[in-house]
């Protein structure tokens, strides 16, 4: 049995009379549960203990992301439980991608590109300094000298927000448009090519099997392509995206199972982009 208890959490934020709690996600200490009561549909996050810092950070990120006019959860409420920082958030109405891909897979470049927009409308928005503590460049891993020589080299000068785990799953859609943007683990402040390159090794990366059940790999590509160009429908082309490609591709390799085939296309991206190999 899990040791957090959303029932308890709920009735301490306000919640009263009949109420309905469902799983949505939990791993490894933390989770996002549905609650249904007397005030409406929320969804309850609930981090791991001493989180207090990470919450505070993510719910900057998402009133940074409403203000932007981004279709990003609202904070309601927050609280603390056992030490644990709990969050209870306006309901997105809309299922995730994936989930949309597998019912309507006809709609995938559709939907790629309303992805795409959205998340091009998120980078026009100024990030709030509080992120700025966060560097986007080793937020998930310390790159090469090589590579970062290299990125710090053709770095903007705007910095805006990033989500920086803006996939199939993050992402909530309804009659072809995105309704919601969940998960600001990562939210930070940077480069919006880092954004734009981390999405593209989410989706795209030869490891992601796994992570793809019931989509073939060949339908998410078709989503990948239609995210690409629904992004340059607003922002307009991005330059020096193999760079941003290479560092997000790294930071997938230093973050979960180093698969064969993305180590060996990671190689030939770097000699592409002149870069030797990694060390």
């Amino acid at each position: 049995m899990s040791e957090i208890d959303p029932l308890a959490i709920a009735r301490e934020l306000g919640f009263g009379g009949s109420l309905s709690v469902s799983v949505l996600a939990e791993n490894r200490g933390k989770g996002v549960w549905r609650v249904e009561g007397d005030r409406g549909t929320f969804a309850l996050r609930v981090l791991r203990p001493g989180e207090h810092e990470t919450a505070l950070l993510e719910e900057r990120a998402m009133a940074a992301a409403e203000t932007a006019g981004a279709p990003a959860t609202r904070v309601a409420a927050t609280g603390t439980w056992d030490d644990r920082p709990v969050m209870l958030l306006t309901w997105c109405e809309g299922q995730t991608l994936r989930e949309a891909i597998q019912e309507r897979p006809w709609m995938a470049l559709g939907l790629g590109r309303a992805c795409g927009r959205a998340q091009a409308r998120l980078h026009a928005s100024t990030a709030p300094s509080s992120l700025a503590a966060r560097p986007w460049i080793s937020r998930f891993g310390t790159p090469d000298p090589d590579l970062r020589r290299q990125l710090e080299a053709v770095e903007k000068s705007q910095v805006s927000l990033l989500h920086l785990d803006f996939h199939m799953d993050n992402v909530l859609v309804s009659g072809g448009e995105v309704t919601g943007l969940v998960d600001w683990t990562n939210a930070c402040a940077g480069d919006a090519r880092a954004d734009l390159a981390r999405t593209w090794s989410l989706l795209t990366r030869p490891g992601r099997a796994g992570a793809r059940a019931r989509v073939s790999a060949s339908l998410w590509m078709v989503v990948a392509a239609g995210w690409h160009r629904g992004y340059e429908q607003v922002a307009g082309r991005q330059d020096h995206l193999a760079l941003f490609r290479i560092w997000a591709l790294s930071g997938l390799l230093e973050t979960s199972n180093n698969e064969a085939g993305d180590a060996s296309q990671l190689e030939r991206m770097r000699r592409r982009a002149g870069l030797p190999p990694a060390r």
